[in-house]
């Protein structure tokens, strides 16, 4: 169970630390590979594992609000809320 927890952790956080890191990618990006693309460190337009790390690990710290080295339910919970504080909400038509 931890490593399925932490392996969804690290997913979510490449992707938030990516987003927080860089400018938004050009359009058609998305899921398609500009939130990855945003782990580019160097600018060299390949993501490298160091890179997707690194960006991983960064957004960890910032879920790991107590930085005891692991995520509970309330951190994940606290920065899923956190996030969607910062993000406009999509109003659709009425």
């Amino acid at each position: 169970m931890r490593k399925v927890m932490l392996a969804v952790v690290l997913c979510g956080a490449a992707s938030q630390a990516m987003a927080q890191t860089s400018p938004a990618p050009p359009s058609g990006g998305g899921m398609r590979g500009g939130m990855l693309m945003r782990a580019d460190a160097n600018g060299d337009g390949i993501v490298s594992r160091a890179e997707a790390m690194a960006a991983a690990a960064a957004q960890f710290d910032r879920v790991d609000a107590d930085r005891d080295g692991n995520v509970t339910r309330d951190e994940m919970r606290a920065a899923r809320e956190a996030m969607r504080g910062d993000r406009p909400r999509h109003q659709p038509d009425q």
